[in-house]
């Protein structure tokens, strides 16, 4: 069972620990959320959700920077790299299950090989007994990854927005990540009057596609 933080106190120690904060994730956010708010039903369907999980990644870098955090790319995965370099942050869309205590998530959307690699590095590094030997690799490798995964939700009024930053420790079969060792769970953010859109992707890690020689 994944330990789950939800009330206050524990999400805000918990979140102290890694050296973030509340108020600075959720300012992050709604700034992505105001960038997405300028797509219109004329834009690509996907446009949306790109935006949002683009600027949450640029937002957060943007707020943590100054504080010594680092902004990385190994593999072209976009993180947020802790001062300490001991972990590391992203972002990812969920399903319905996002920002939800009693039920259990997986990003919305199946996940490349290099995202899959870091939640499996999640699980090698939690599991007594189960390490592999080192390789050498890019600068924010082989480290634990926490994912931001949120859903977002119409509303007659606007849109809402679920969301937590959870650890996961195990990729589900078809690529959905879907097990996680920790979960913070966030109180929702209500956008009222902001546009709905009715398909969002998060632009984020999608499925390898195996390219093989005929022969």
């Amino acid at each position: 069972m994944a330990v789950v933080h939800v009330e206050d106190s524990r999400r805000r120690s918990r979140l102290a620990e890694l050296g973030l904060s509340v108020e600075r994730i959720e300012d992050a956010l709604q700034r992505a959320e105001a960038e997405r708010n300028f797509c219109t039903p004329l834009d690509p369907v996907s446009l949306p959700g790109n935006i949002f999980w683009g600027r949450a990644i640029r937002f957060l870098r943007e707020t943590y920077i100054p504080e010594g955090w680092r902004s990385v790319s190994p593999n072209n995965v976009p993180l947020l790299l802790s001062p300490t370099e001991d972990f590391a942050v992203t972002a990812s869309s969920g399903n319905k299950g996002a920002g939800y205590a009693g039920l259990i998530p997986s990003t919305r959307y199946a996940k490349g090989s290099a995202v899959i690699r870091r939640v499996e590095t999640n699980r090698q590094l939690m599991i007594p007994g189960d390490m592999v030997e080192p390789e050498p690799h890019d600068v924010g490798d082989g480290i634990p990854t926490w994912f931001l995964l949120y859903q977002h939700v119409n509303m007659p009024t606007g849109t809402r927005l679920h969301y937590e930053l959870s650890l996961p420790n195990n990729a589900g079969s078809r690529g959905k990540i879907d097990s996680w060792h920790e979960r913070i769970i966030f109180p929702y953010l209500d956008f009222e009057g902001f546009n709905p859109f009715p398909n969002d992707d998060d632009g984020e890690g999608g499925i390898d596609i195996p390219i093989e020689r005929l022969s």
